[in-house]
């Protein structure tokens, strides 16, 4: 009886296993943005890097969260974003470890006024 018991116990767990594993797969594939994506966490973007801030002029300044990957050159980040060294307060927005020293950042223009 007790034996029958752990079999079936072992059973659920091991189904329970294989579904967390599955949905962890299903997620990897379908549920993670890819560069330039919104997100408002880094577990949401492939690249695992959601930067809360864009580039106003010379400035890195507070934006609403987008998915970002590491760069060398602006060639590498596509129409709208430079590749810049973030700032301390950039850096914030990454996880704690792997940080790149330089990342794309979205461009956001700056008001007619102020442009010279």
């Amino acid at each position: 009886m007790a034996s029958r018991a752990l079999n079936r116990i072992g059973t659920v767990v091991v189904a329970l296993v294989m579904l967390g594993l599955g949905f962890l797969v299903f997620w990897n594939v379908f549920g993670m943005g890819p560069y330039g994506d919104s997100c408002r966490f880094a577990v949401g973007c492939k690249s695992f890097y959601c930067l809360h801030h864009a580039q106003r002029g010379s400035a890195q300044v507070t934006a609403p969260g987008r998915c970002t990957k590491d760069c060398s050159s602006d060639s590498e980040c596509g129409e709208g974003a430079v590749c810049v060294v973030l700032s301390s307060q950039a850096l914030d927005d990454l996880p704690p470890f792997g940080k790149p020293d330089k990342a794309c950042m979205k461009v956001i223009e700056l008001p007619p006024d102020m442009r010279r």
